[in-house]
Parts: C-alpha cells; structure tokens; sequence
C-alpha cells in the first residue's frame, strides 16, 4: 500500500500523548465527533492505525533487529555492553518503552476509527473492509503485546480522559481470546489478495495465515492448549487452496522487495516503506542496519550490524571441495549464500569470504544493491518487510498436522515444497566454481570475467591476481538455467588465463526430507523446526518460534557455548556470544517498561524484574 494521508489531520486527530498510553485525544486537538463523516477521512484513520507498523520502534528496526536476536545472529558492534539485544537492559530502556508505547497508539487509533465507523456515509462493503481491517490491526498489535509481555491492559474502546491511567492487566489467555474474536470476524469483512496489487494491506489471505500462527503460539508455551493445533491447520489451509504458490527462486523474493516489486502468490502480507518527491516519509532501516556493511555509494549506506553464528551457518547441509589447490565451503542450498552474506563490499568491487570467515558475515536478505532510490538515503531504506510468506504458511500446515496426526503425506510433501526451491530444483544450473588450468602472464590488475553460453544467465566471477597471474576466481552468483558450462573471457591487462566452469548439480541432488526425518512424530517436528530456522532467519520470528517451543533459554545457553568455543584463538569475535551468556529465565518475556509501573498503579512487574 504506497500509502497518502493527511499528516496534520492524522496527528491532530489521532495522537498519543507522550504522558501515558491511555490517552487518545488531547483537548487542543480535532474532536473525532467532527470527523469520520466521508469515506476519506475513514481511509486516514485507517492509514494512522497501518503507521504503527512501519515505526523505527517496530518492524522499521526493533522487531527484527534487537528483538530477534538468537541463535542464528548477534549484534555486531563490539562496543554495545548494554542493550535490548543483549538481555542486558534496565526497566528504562527507551526500546521497551517505545514498542509498548506504539503498539498501543495502534490499538487507540484502531479504537477510535472502530467506535466512529458506523457514522461514515459510504459503501457498506467498502466500510466493512475498513473495520475489518482495523479489528485485526488492533488484534495484531495484541498478539505482539502478549507474546513479548504476557499479560498486558486491555483496552476495547477509545479512552477519553488523560487521567484513566490504572487499568489492570488482562491474563494472557483472555487476551488470546479477544485476538482470536476479533480476527475471525475480521476474515469475512477484508478484501481477497486479488483485490490489491501489492502486499500492504490485511487481506483473507493474511488473516488466515496470521490466525495459524496465532494458534500455534496457543498450542505452545505458555498457554499449551494443544486443541489449537486443529485450528492452526484449518487457516493454513484456507491460505492454501487461495492458490498462493512459491517463488522458484528464493532470492527473488527478497530482491523484489528490495526493488519495490510485489509477489503476493509468495510475500502474502508486507510492511511498506514509502518514497515521497525524492524524500522518505516512513522510517525503515531494512538493509540498512542489519544487510551488507557498505558504504553510501554505489550499494547503499549499510551498518551491517547483524552477523551469522557459525552455528547457524553450520546448520545448512554443506560440503567441501578443492578448488584451485584451496578448499572452498560449498551448500546445495541455496539459501545459506543469499541469507548469509557470500561477500563484502570492498570500495566498489565484491569481494568472497574464505571457508574460514563465517563470523564476519552478514545478515543478506535484504541487499540495498537492489533499490532503485535515487538518491539511496543512509540511515533509512525504501525496502518493505516481510510480515507473512507462503513458505511460512506451508511449514505450519505441516507443524500443525504433524502435532495431530504425526507424519502425513501431505504435509511432507508441503515441507519438500520449500526444500525444492531452497535447492533450486526449478532454476536449472548455476556455475559451483570456475577451475583455472592457465594463470596467463602480465596480469597487473585483476582482469574482468564474462561469463558467456551455456544457455544460462546472471553467473557473476572476479578474478584474483598474484605475480602477474589470475590465480583464484571467486563467484559472486551462480545465476541460472545453464545447460551446459559457459565459456569463461578474461579481459584486461595481461593475456594466457584460462578458465574451466564448473556446474552446479542441484537437478541431481534429492532436496526432499530423509525417510529418518520422517520416521516419526518426534523425528518430522524436529525436521519441521529446522526447516523453519533455514527459510525463515531473520524475519522476526525466531525468537517467536523457540519461546512457543519451550526452548528459549537452553538454545541460547547452547549457541553461545558453541560460539565460546569455536572463536578460540578469534579474539575479534568472541564477544559475540553475551546475548547467550547474559540470557536467563526471565527472558522468555521481556520487562514491563518502568514508565507503565509509575503510571498505572495496577501494573506489576514481570518476573525477575
């Protein structure tokens, strides 16, 4: 949704006081009684209650930055001591602060466009669609609320007096039921996915999917009301047979949003980033803080501050291989060198990692390479967020029905469905690496190398010199549909280099699950999860994953032993492993913010806090 509204109107009508949470509609402001008379002043209101989401203190950095640090990334700014993502933080923590503060500006803003939308002379499908999207909005802004917080104040109408700060906390599984309610009704009142031409509103499709995921987190710690699991299926089925469909290339999903192309068979639900007359109107940092380290010109200003664990890394079926007399880090999946970052950015060339660095690389899903911005801002991108992709909606199906049936057929079958594409079993194949039998002579500087024939396209190479000869070649991207193995031209200073590609062989390997993946139960849901770990790293659901799971704690606990002790003799990376040493059972939630303690004199503080 490249969204418009009213900034002035929107903030005059729909502001949260920086005093407390509770209080909607200051006094020197525009009265709702005035307002919701046409269909575009609902259509403002509605836009206020979208904004929530695209805020540096939600999904523009926090929920997928310091929120969703664990065992597959750390922050890698060696100078932090003290922060969110590093369960080292006080009460305080103007990040806490910040996302309860939001969320809940969301829900009041939701409130009070659903207290006033029966008032709007328009449409009535147009006007349910309008409310629906409002309900689940507020019901999404819930279901964050409790899964970082537990119980939390409930609120269902638009408050009125600034003075109406004590309101108790709802328990956990009563605000659970509002979420379910109010999402139920929610799926007969939006438009069908085909309604839009993008992926920024709430439509059936992303209800359903965000009501199986909502049931799963039901069926899981801590609520463990495993009749959930029934329903977690029903709605992934829905989603299913709405003819969603995977994009054959994984990479591609993310270079679409990067470009600002939309797949919606694929990125069912996104996070949008506008672009306004050459300015930002919307903080987004997708790319920008975690991505590629880069400087501005030409990639796009990155921080790179989001680095793999050589836990994750190791957890992708990977193989090795002598390449030129040196042995190279390969993996069928092709997940693991678009995740992970395969190289860096050196001035304005690409330079590969050794076998050896996996901690210096970066979380790449997201590579400002691919927006088009002109000019490409610093601290913030134009790159939308993923909220809900089909490939998630599958593997739940498959947790769902594997937690009531154990291993069916059908749900094998979804979970082969992401594997295939992770081996890009569609794509043909790409070039593995490039075999030199002639260095050449009089090489000063690197030649360029093109990649030509064999029916296959996008195959990216820079040649690496020493003494006057190309002695390495390092492969930026495999590309696609090669049929047979391209000609390889060095151009440049220099002459007598030769090169041999050596193909991929991803329509030879079986990508399907092992029968002992399948065997039982037990065997397919640990399956299950690491397949969701593979696919899903660093769309901030991680953590949400190993919380509902009952394996937070302990995983964290796990990842920053194996961190210990395989940076021993890397003095640069050792601290990598304090969100993990500094994790304890409290973290399973994170602490009321001590503004919310002050102020309502119903709050409590959460254990251990």
């Amino acid at each position: 949704m490249k969204k418009t509204f009213l900034s002035i109107i929107l903030c005059g009508l729909l502001s949260t006081s920086c005093k407390d949470f509770l209080d909607v509609v200051p006094t020197d402001t525009i009265s709702p009684k005035g307002y919701f008379k046409t269909e575009a002043e609902a259509e403002i209101a509605l836009a206020g209650v979208y904004d929530i989401l695209a805020k540096s203190g939600t999904y523009g950095r926090t929920l997928y930055f310091e929120m969703d640090i664990a065992d597959d990334s750390f922050v890698a700014l060696s100078t932090w001591t003290q922060d969110l993502a590093l369960f080292n933080y006080s009460t305080s923590d103007t990040k806490i602060t910040d996302l309860w503060n939001y969320l809940y500006t969301g829900i009041n803003r939701a409130n009070t466009l659903l207290d006033n939308i029966g008032r709007v002379e328009m449409d009535i499908t147009k006007r349910n669609a309008i409310e629906g999207q409002a309900l689940f909005l507020r019901a999404y802004y819930y279901f964050l609320l409790t899964n970082y917080w537990g119980n939390v104040p409930m609120r269902l109408t638009a408050t009125s007096s600034v003075t109406d700060n004590n309101l108790p906390f709802t328990p956990y599984k009563d605000v659970y039921a509002q979420i379910i309610t109010d999402m139920e009704k929610a799926e007969s009142m939006v438009y069908p996915v085909s309604k839009y031409n993008h992926a920024g509103r709430v439509t059936k499709s992303a209800v359903w999917g965000i009501l199986a995921r909502v049931n799963l987190k039901m069926a899981g710690a801590p609520l463990r009301d495993e009749s959930r699991y029934a329903e977690a299926k029903k709605w992934a089925e829905k989603v299913i047979a709405e003819g969603h469909a995977l994009n054959p290339d994984f990479r591609d999903v993310f270079i679409k949003m990067c470009k600002g192309t939309y797949d919606t068979k694929e990125s069912i639900w996104e996070v949008e980033f506008n672009r306004y007359n050459g300015g930002q109107n919307e903080e987004g940092s997708v790319g920008s803080i975690n991505g590629i380290s880069a400087p501005n010109i030409p990639w796009g200003y990155s921080y790179g501050a989001k680095h793999t664990t050589q836990y994750f890394f190791d957890s992708f079926e990977n193989f090795t291989q002598n390449v030129n007399g040196v042995l190279e880090n390969f993996s069928h999946d092709m997940r693991r060198d678009w995740t992970i970052s395969p190289y860096y950015y050196s001035g304005e060339a690409k330079l590969t990692y050794n076998a050896s660095q996996i901690y210096n690389r970066m979380d790449a899903k997201w590579r400002r390479e691919y927006e088009p911005t002109d000019p490409k801002f610093q601290n913030t991108t134009t790159i939308n967020f993923p909220l809900l992709r089909f490939s998630d909606v599958l593997l739940m199906y498959a947790e769902a029905d594997n937690e009531i049936n154990g291993p069916q057929s059908l749900a094998v079958d979804y979970v082969n469905m992401v594997r295939r594409r992770a081996y890009g079993k569609s794509l043909g194949e790409g070039v593995r690496y490039i075999n030199i039998t002639n260095g050449g002579s009089g090489y000063t500087v690197a030649p360029d190398v093109s990649i030509i024939g064999g029916a296959g396209n996008s195959a990216e190479a820079k040649a690496i010199v020493s003494g006057g000869k190309v002695t390495a070649i390092q492969i930026l991207n495999e590309g696609v549909g090669y049929t047979s193995a391209p000609s390889i031209v060095f151009s440049g200073l220099g002459t007598g280099a030769v090169g041999t590609a050596v193909l991929t062989t991803r329509q030879t390997i079986n990508a399907d699950l092992k029968s002992t993946d399948i065997e039982d139960q037990i065997a397919f849901r640990n399956a299950i999860r690491k397949e969701r770990m593979l696919e899903l790293a660093y769309e901030g659901l991680r953590r949400f994953d190993l919380v509902r799971w009952d394996n937070y704690i302990p995983t964290m606990k796990n990842v920053a032993a194996h961190i210990n002790s395989t940076t021993i003799g890397n003095t640069t990376y050792q601290y990598a492993a304090r969100h993990g040493n500094n994790v304890s059972a409290r973290d399973t939630l994170i602490a009321i913010p001590s503004r919310e303690l002050q102020m309502n004199k119903s709050a409590k503080p959460n254990n251990g806090w």
